[in-house]
């Protein structure tokens, strides 16, 4: 039996995304029941879990109530919403879990509120005292001759993401959308991107940094660091918005600087890599929810290289 007296009723959302599988890798050895569901129909991560089921997207007005319906079908006693479209859903719902005693394994209103916008995110690190990238809003930026890069103030991935250096680029751009956008100083520093994995009980505050490369939006390469400017920025942060949870941090380093250009308030898709390292964030924070005691966290390694591979298989033969 795994760790506690009972076994938990798991659902993870989104399984077919590099993220919800990430998860159940950390959470198939142990001897909890996994429930997943996916938009599509053949996700990744269908051999994994015990049931599955095909949700709807997290925009459509009955989401709740489907995720809520299957939450009592199957006996959920936690969820894991995992991209940002349903964790933006569910947090505005938390009351209808509660009453059915399910778990959610989701971030303070208030983190998810400013770190699901990157404008809001720059605003709140600024005030902190820590290091960000120049940024703008559409109405006040003014072209210098500098490398901006452009994005959506909420969005997840590599979506947008356009280098700019005049205004009549960044016209092009707003006349095309709708959505609000970020205009961020670009620092031309793409070997020195870190990605920083934190957890807090409340009491301690844990940190896991990597350098990495990224290929088509993903992680494709990370390195583990000990860098005590990164964990000293990352446990300012994570004070500042009074973390209990696990949320991760993207940076880029120049001049000596730390600049954080986002934080994304959910468990993030390096979370297979660090749980093999030691740092099992997912099951922490399922442990501090059922008032368990939290593991404490045995650093395995003083150097690590991970790389995210790609294989196929079936899922049916016969």
């Amino acid at each position: 039996m795994g760790r506690g007296i009972m076994n938990r009723v798991i659902l993870v959302t989104a399984i077919g995304g590099d993220v919800g599988h990430s998860i159940l890798k950390c959470l198939k050895n142990e001897s909890d029941v996994l429930i997943g569901c996916d938009i599509d129909s053949h996700p990744v991560g269908l051999d994994v879990v015990d049931k599955f089921f095909s949700s709807l997207p997290a925009g459509n007005e009955d989401y709740i109530s489907q995720i809520s319906n299957k939450c009592k079908i199957y006996n959920v006693t936690h969820l894991v919403p995992v991209s940002e479209h349903e964790i933006e859903a569910i947090i505005h719902h938390l009351d209808i879990f509660e009453r059915l005693n399910v778990k959610v394994l989701i971030n303070r209103k208030e983190i998810v509120d400013i770190c699901l916008d990157k404008y809001l995110t720059a605003q709140r690190l600024e005030h902190l005292g820590l290091d960000i990238p120049e940024y703008f809003s559409e109405d006040n930026f003014v072209a210098d001759g500098r490398k901006y890069i452009v994005k959506f103030r909420k969005s997840c991935g590599s979506k947008l993401l356009t280098i700019i250096t005049t205004q009549k680029e960044l016209d092009k751009i707003s006349s095309s959308v709708s959505e609000l956008l970020i205009i961020q100083e670009y620092i031309d520093a793409s070997d020195e991107e870190y990605t920083v994995g934190v957890f807090s009980d409340g009491k301690e505050i844990r940190i896991i940094s990597f350098q990495r490369r990224l290929q088509g939006g993903y992680t494709k390469f990370v390195k583990l660091v000990d860098d005590s400017s990164i964990t000293r920025d990352a446990i300012i942060a994570a004070q500042g918005l009074g973390l209990v949870g696990s949320f991760n941090i993207q940076l880029r380093k120049s001049g000596g600087k730390n600049y954080i250009f986002e934080i994304n308030p959910r468990i993030s898709g390096t979370v297979n890599f660090r749980h093999q390292l030691g740092f099992e964030d997912v099951r922490w924070w399922l442990d501090m929810m059922d008032e368990r005691e939290v593991q404490p966290y045995v650093k395995k390694y003083k150097s690590a290289i991970g790389i995210r591979e790609m294989n196929e298989k079936f899922l049916l033969l016969s």
